[in-house]
């Protein structure tokens, strides 16, 4: 099957009670706290860490959405499991909604396999589950993804061997047991970079493994530059795995002011402010809105890809003060299903839509 640029052209996998579940002699050790920064590996591509949509997508795709007039994606987070069926049901509704929507990638908000983030868990817990949902998936890693065990591999292995290949191809986990979804690796240029798209700038961070998350240098300073450097013409996103705003019951969980900083320091630094921060970590979803140097700013907390559902200390379907966080609304908070945003971007606006499991209209609507 031939490779289009970094994505296949995709045939339509079965139904997902086919799937079989390769890795099964995984052992899954007992998961230990998060306690330490890890350092990055080495970044196969060149700083600053850009990717243009036109290197992902192939051009008769660039085309189509020039015709548009708008661009579809699909972002999550959270997906890997090994538990349950809840991302099989997410992966189905990806699909389908793929179909209908005509969404061009999905941007991954982290924790993409459980538990620590080995390459020997892609092919039960990515491949073979997104079998036949025919777009690239870029990513961002979790603090999962770049946790170490007692004798396993270095942080981050799995996640560059199979997100920031040289070139896109086979994965090697694939390779070793002669199986083939047909999905490439993807050659992002590091576990932290920009995507630039005709609509909006997507800024993704690391933010490691400790609760809470830790940025440090050289990121800050390649965070405060891309700031500064995103076309002052397009809505801008910044992606982070740990939340800035959460109500989550887990105290892990629960919103960080480490990245609340970073953040607003970078705003300072570089007089830009995002309209919208796509968060995961928490399993679940919730929305807030809060202005930073006077200026209006969404925050999305979109951890409902299918590892599980995470409680929260309110429901919210109406604007809210969020508690214990000043200045913050909260628009809407649930735990009660899994799902993905549908991201709708026309010239200068971007629809956010929380499509939910087995529910027949999407649960949330907002636009930036």
């Amino acid at each position: 099957m031939p490779v289009l640029g970094n994505k296949r052209r995709f045939a339509h996998a079965p139904a997902h009670d086919q799937v079989h579940h390769l890795s099964t002699s995984v052992d899954h050790t007992p998961y230990q706290a998060d306690s330490h920064f890890e350092d990055f590996p080495t970044a196969p591509g060149e700083s600053p860490y850009r990717m243009e949509l036109g290197e992902i997508l192939h051009q008769s795709e660039m085309d189509q959405i020039t015709r548009a007039k708008k661009l579809v994606f699909h972002t999550t987070g959270d997906t890997g499991n090994f538990r349950n069926d809840l991302q099989i049901e997410v992966a189905d509704l990806l699909r389908s909604d793929a179909d209908a929507s005509e969404a061009k990638f999905l941007y991954h908000l982290g924790d993409v396999v459980y538990d620590y983030g080995e390459d020997r868990e892609y092919p039960d817990q990515f491949y073979e589950i997104y079998k036949g949902y025919h777009v690239p998936i870029v990513a961002i890693p979790g603090n999962h993804d770049g946790s170490e065990f007692s004798g396993g591999p270095d942080s981050l292995v799995g996640f560059m061997t199979n997100f920031c290949d040289s070139r896109p191809r086979l994965p090697p986990a694939l390779r070793s047991i002669g199986v083939d979804f047909g999905r490439d690796t993807m050659n992002q240029p590091n576990c932290y970079w920009t995507l630039n798209t005709p609509y909006f700038t997507i800024i993704g961070l690391y933010t490691n493994v400790p609760s809470g998350g830790v940025v440090k240098e050289p990121q800050v300073t390649w965070f405060n530059d891309e700031m500064k450097a995103a076309d002052k013409n397009k809505p801008l996103i910044v992606a982070m795995h740990h939340p800035i705003h959460s109500v989550a019951k887990n105290a892990s969980h629960k919103g960080s002011q480490a990245m609340a900083k970073l953040l607003t320091d970078a705003c300072h630094v570089s007089g830009r402010v995002p309209e919208l921060v796509l968060a995961g970590h928490v399993h679940n979803y919730q929305r807030f809105e809060a202005k930073i140097n006077g200026k209006k700013c969404t925050f999305v907390v979109a951890g409902c890809g299918g590892h599980a559902k995470d409680p929260l200390d309110m429901e919210v379907s109406t604007d809210t003060p969020a508690p214990n966080d000043p200045g913050v609304t909260i628009n809407f908070a649930t735990t009660k299903y899994v799902g993905f945003l549908r991201m709708t971007a026309t010239s200068g606006k971007i629809v956010g839509e929380y499509i939910a499991v087995n529910q027949p209209a999407p649960v949330d609507r907002f636009q930036v």
